[in-house]
């Protein structure tokens, strides 16, 4: 089910203020509210989050090793995987207590059969994939996909579409390759495209799986600045987009958009290991030498290089 959060709703910070006869203001709830949510696969767990949450128009990185458990979690919050709910004593021997589990994305509850309805307000990103150069389709017509969901079961894409995908290809820095076969894009291309079917889609979440993997170093310097630029456009409209990025590139945390948001990109960063969440903080707490070899196994070092710090391993 689906409760009355509304990303349209005023923000709580556009109240008048010193009135004496103001309510109070209302604290908005966060817009993904996960609490002692599991994912098992056969016969084995491989999600446990105690807790996660995400607010309206925040950007949160989520990092760490190989089978984390990171993917999955933006499966959860997308709609693909369906969750569980644990017992926090099942993890913690002698802490007692039934469970008190939750799993809302943007009021809806992803447990329940309704939870699919979310998928036309949360936009994926996923990790990129060989694609066939034959393929008979172009970038154009791959980003309009973006805007199916929102067109219905009986209504076939039109000229509203067409220019809304345009728009987005425009954003992206791809017009020029609006009817070039997708296929035949370079890595970085096809990626920008992917992002400009996400923003067709017009959504209050934006989730990105690893955007920069197998980029070149210029291409990747080119898809964090663009995620970084396209967020902060949104950050205070009536409507903010909230960004999950998961990442293996811990330098990403310094590195995006341009002037001072090229040293601090995300609100927050979010550290996972074996399915569970270890660590949640700020970007400047993030870059600890101990923690980060901790969380990945191998001796990882922090360097300054002017004025942002660089993660050497």
């Amino acid at each position: 089910m689906c409760t009355a959060y509304s990303s349209d709703c005023p923000p709580a910070s556009s109240a008048l203020h010193g009135g004496p006869a103001a309510p109070p203001a209302a604290v908005a709830a966060p817009v993904v509210s996960l609490r002692e949510v599991s994912v098992v696969r056969r016969g084995r767990c491989i999600l446990a989050v105690e807790s996660f949450e995400a607010q309206s128009g925040e950007f949160v990185v989520v990092v760490g090793p190989n089978g984390a458990g990171k993917s999955t979690l933006l499966g959860v919050m997308n709609g693909f995987v369906r969750p569980a709910f644990f017992r926090p004593a099942f993890f913690r021997p002698g802490s007692g207590g039934p469970g008190n589990g939750r799993a809302e994305v943007l009021g809806c509850d992803m447990r329940s059969f309704g939870g699919w309805r979310v998928r036309k307000r949360v936009a994926l990103v996923a990790q990129m994939v060989d694609v066939d150069a034959r393929l008979p389709i172009s970038v154009l017509e791959t980003v309009m996909v973006g805007g199916y969901g929102r067109l219905g079961l009986w209504r076939r894409p039109g000229k509203a579409l067409r220019e809304l995908a345009l728009s987005h290809l425009e954003r992206t820095g791809i017009a020029h390759l609006a009817h070039r076969p997708f296929g035949q894009c370079s890595g970085g291309e096809r990626q920008r495209a992917a992002i400009a079917r996400a923003l067709t889609q017009e959504p209050d979440i934006l989730l990105l799986d690893e955007p920069t993997s197998a980029l070149d170093w210029h291409a990747q310097r080119g898809i964090l600045a663009l995620v970084a630029d396209i967020h902060a456009e949104r950050r205070h409209t009536a409507r903010p987009l909230t960004t999950v990025m998961v990442t293996h590139d811990l330098n990403a945390l310094y590195h995006g958009g341009e002037g001072e948001a090229r040293r601090t990109v995300p609100d927050r960063v979010v550290c996972m290991a074996e399915g569970r969440v270890t660590w949640s903080g700020p970007v400047a707490d993030a870059l600890d030498a101990e923690r980060l070899t901790a969380l990945y196994g191998t001796p990882i070092d922090i360097i300054r290089h002017g004025p942002r710090p660089v993660v050497l391993f």
